[in-house]
């Protein structure tokens, strides 16, 4: 014969044991993890920047070299200080000197050039180039230069 037992009605319990065992496993690995980037971390004494890099220097004299638009994005020359200069080696030369000048005249002179939106920028790289050369040829450390386009809509 057999017997059936009655226990009355069932009830539904959750075990939380498996929930315990994953939360446990995942603060080991969050604590192991910390760790291991901790450790990655380089203490390093950064320099700070004096002046910083928003910090507008003082406005010192300018001289503006004007790249002349040409034909095609050609230049048909240089002008500065109302000179003229030729876009060949003797114009460069003379325009060396003539920035030299200024820059030996006048300290932290600002070399401000401007052309044209069409000019290319192989009629604009001689004159930065002189500006370099001249501030050498100055005692100067180095050219303070600043490029403007003119975008012709005045």
């Amino acid at each position: 014969m057999s017997s059936i037992h009655h226990r009355g009605p069932a009830r539904v319990q959750a075990s939380l044991t498996p929930m315990i065992d994953v939360v446990f496993l995942l603060v080991v690995f969050f604590v192991a993890v910390s760790q291991l980037v901790d450790r990655e971390r380089l203490e390093l004494d950064l320099p700070q920047p004096t002046p910083s890099a928003a910090h507008q220097p003082e406005e010192g004299g300018r001289a503006v070299v004007n790249v002349l638009p040409g034909p095609e994005g050609t230049s048909l020359g240089y002008q500065v200080d109302g000179r003229m200069f030729a876009v060949d080696s003797a114009g460069q030369s003379e325009l060396i000197d003539h920035l030299r000048q200024r820059l030996q005249s006048t300290p932290g002179l600002f070399i401000n050039v401007r052309a044209d939106k069409q000019t290319g920028w192989g009629w604009v790289a001689p004159v930065m180039s002189a500006a370099r050369h001249a501030a050498t040829l100055a005692g100067d450390s180095a050219a303070r230069v600043r490029l403007s386009v003119d975008s012709g809509g005045r």
